[in-house]
């Protein structure tokens, strides 16, 4: 009878993470993740073993699991704005608008125009009925960004649909008044 063997056994840690890579490249969650969790149980893992970990975990929407990870590699590479922008999309998803905005916020205060970061702070300020803020960083990202950057358009879009949401609810405002005569609170002078 024969002994089944780790796959640690077969491959160094360095052939299980370019396996690994190729793994994620060909969309083979599952195989990418039974070496890198190999890599992981390991002494010292490879800091880019910890980061694609987080980043599988995140596309199979196991949110926490990824924040995890993403921390730790975070520990070892505080700067990295890559996984600090991972994490913050990790808690946007997983409906921690609190933590995400904190990320964002972290990632801007090093790196203002970030167009990531911008786009999706943006998203979030107009989530949360903070329209102006959203607008703010929205113009920034336009100023700041080539036109054919992905965040660019995006952000264009988002804007415009700031813009015509804001539209619709002065109008409703104006039909409102036109129906009862009297204009709204805070329209008079007092």
């Amino acid at each position: 009878m024969t002994a089944s063997r780790n796959i640690s056994d077969i491959f160094a840690a360095d052939e299980l993470l370019a396996l690994a890579r190729l793994d994620v490249e060909k969309n083979q969650l599952d195989s990418a993740l039974e070496k890198l969790k190999s890599i992981l149980g390991g002494p010292d893992p490879d800091p880019e073993a910890i980061s694609m970990a987080a980043r599988v975990y995140a596309q199979l929407g196991l949110f926490t699991r990824a924040q995890d990870l993403f921390r730790r590699y975070l520990v070892v590479h505080p700067g990295s704005l890559n996984e600090q922008f991972q994490l913050a999309m990790t808690h946007m998803n997983n409906s921690e608008p609190a933590d995400a905005e904190g990320f964002f916020n972290a990632i801007l205060a090093s790196t203002p125009t970030h167009p990531p970061a911008l786009f999706y702070s943006a998203l979030l300020l107009s989530q949360q009925g903070k329209t102006m803020d959203a607008k703010r960083s929205l113009d920034i990202l336009l100023q700041s960004a080539p036109a054919d950057n992905l965040y660019a358009g995006r952000g264009k879009e988002l804007l415009e649909s700031i813009d015509a949401g804001l539209q619709a609810s002065f109008q409703d405002q104006r039909d409102q008044e036109a129906a009862t005569g009297k204009p709204l609170s805070g329209d008079t002078y007092q």
